[in-house]
């Protein structure tokens, strides 16, 4: 369970550094009005959240999820009988 933590937080910090580069050139692409879509300061403040936010919360739903996963299957295989593995 803590391996996929770890392994999902670092799934959110790639996803935390491609939302900080789409929220760093969305002022590069105006709406219709000329305005741009978020005001420059915003911009930094989301795409600096999203860096130090999605790993978090990658990480602890990553974890939750496998523990979910491994104890449904835990269930499951009590009925079915699990999966053999012979080591040679």
């Amino acid at each position: 369970m803590r391996i996929a933590g770890i392994l999902y937080a670092a799934l959110g910090l790639v996803a935390g550094a491609m939302f900080s580069l789409i929220f760093a050139t969305m002022g590069s692409f105006p709406m219709k009005d000329g305005q741009s879509a978020l005001p420059f300061p915003l911009r930094i403040l989301f795409g600096g959240l999203a860096v130090v936010f999605l790993p978090i919360f990658y990480g602890v739903m990553g974890a939750l999820m496998a523990g979910l996963g491994a104890a449904l299957y835990n269930v499951v295989a009590k009925w079915v009988g699990g999966i053999e593995v012979e080591v040679g």
